[in-house]
């Protein structure tokens, strides 16, 4: 029987990251998850929480001029510190999108095809 609240199972993610256990928060937003599946808070921690999604790209679509174009395009950015922090959506060396979120820059731009999407650092 779970005896754990969503709330103290928030404020036990919160003390795990707080002593820089990141796989114990983890882990507990997982078993959260598991007890309280509609809960809008433990979903939002589930989802902070979960493991980075990576995605690949055929080494041959990447040769692509667009691609090469794109990745020129970020350079530029970079190196003029234009859009720091900020995610960005980039098609054939033009910008589509930026958003302080992968999500929020999906959202805008909708298909990603031929999208080369990263954070400007």
């Amino acid at each position: 029987m779970n005896t754990h609240t969503p709330e103290t199972y928030i404020e036990a993610m919160r003390t795990a990251l707080s002593s820089g256990d990141f796989n114990k928060a983890q882990q507990l937003s997982v078993e959260a998850l598991e007890h309280y599946p509609d809960n809008e808070d433990i979903k939002k921690c589930a989802y902070i929480l979960a493991p980075a999604k990576v995605t690949s790209v055929k080494r041959d679509d990447i040769d692509r001029v667009g691609w090469k174009k794109s990745r020129e395009w970020i350079s530029k950015q970079r190196r003029e510190r234009h859009y720091l922090n900020q995610w960005v959506g980039v098609r054939d060396g033009e910008l589509l999108a930026t958003g302080s979120s992968l999500d929020e820059v999906v959202d805008q731009i909708g298909d990603t095809k031929d999208v080369l999407l990263t954070v400007i650092y």
